[in-house]
Order: structure tokens, then sequence, then C-alpha cells
């Protein structure tokens, strides 16, 4: 679907690629570039990621990024691969440098998460969400991911409308 804001990038396919081993090195050589190489901002605050436990020598978070149930399992090789994710590794970046763009498509709102608040990034029509969490000095990214169940979507967008209820922006 088009949009005023054409910033998205094109799909990490892993059919590009011909088998997982080659297509994980290439998502995480994006994850590397995107986040441990350079500096994301938000508002002049550094966007950091979870480094630790390191899991075959790449951060905790780009398992976060590219598994589904991650928290469920320490065993890397229980991981359960998440397509979706995967292929949307390289909107993380771009949604960042592009939250606040004037078309309105990125709907956001915060959430209460113990003691801090997590910020909720949704691009309604491409059903992705991001979830960062805003810490003093910086932002932790959380996650991001396709919203494949109409409920899952419809939940969210409810979430949205009544933050904006409650808290216009």
């Amino acid at each position: 679907m088009k949009f005023a804001c054409e910033w998205l990038p094109d799909l990490v396919d892993f059919n590009d690629y011909g088998d997982w081993t080659r297509y994980e090195d290439i998502l995480y050589s994006i994850f590397y570039q995107d986040f441990v190489a350079t500096q994301q901002l938000i508002n002049n605050k550094p966007v950091n990621y979870r480094k630790h436990p390191y899991e075959c020598d790449k951060e905790q978070a780009f398992f976060h990024l590219t598994s589904v149930d991650y928290h469920k399992t320490q065993d890397p090789s229980n991981r359960i691969p998440d397509l979706r994710r995967c292929e949307r590794i390289r909107w993380i970046k771009a949604l960042i440098h592009n939250w606040n763009c004037p078309s309105g498509i990125v709907k956001i709102w915060r959430e209460p998460y113990k003691s801090y608040e997590r910020l909720h990034f949704l691009i309604e029509e491409e059903r992705y969400l991001l979830v960062i969490e805003e810490r003093k000095n910086y932002f932790l990214l959380i996650t991001a991911y396709y919203l494949d169940r109409d409920h899952e979507l419809k939940k969210k967008l409810k979430k949205y409308n009544k933050y904006k209820q409650k808290t216009p922006l």
C-alpha cells in the first residue's frame, strides 16, 4: 500500500539468499550496521539495545528482533525464526528516523511498563509495530514485529485510541 511517507525500505526476502545461515548473516549485518556500528537517536537521546547475553557472538536484541517467543528459551537452537520480523529488519531504523512523518501514518502512544514507559509506534497500513522503552538518558529498543492476526491489530488500535482520547499528541 502506498502512503504519503514512502520511506520504508524494501523487505529482505529469504528467497533472495537461499539458505538460513546466509540469510541470518545478512540480517545480522543489517542489525550491526544500524545499531552496533552507528547510534540512532530519538529526540536527541540514543536508542540502545540489549547486548547480553550474547549468543553465537550476536547481541540478545538481534534474536529478539528476528525470532518469535524468544523469551521462552535459553537454548539458541530452540529459537523459532519469524520471517515477517526478519524481512522487516531494515524498517526499525527507518521508523526511528521517520516516526514524526507529517503524513500522520505513524500512530504513537505510551504504555506504562514496570517503572518505565514504553512508546509504541504503529504503522497501521503495514501492520508493523515498534516498541521502545524510555529511560532517563536513552531509549531501549524492546521489539518490532508484524501484526499478522487481525485481533492483534485491533487490540493495538484500541490502545492507541484510548491513549489519544486521554492524551492528545
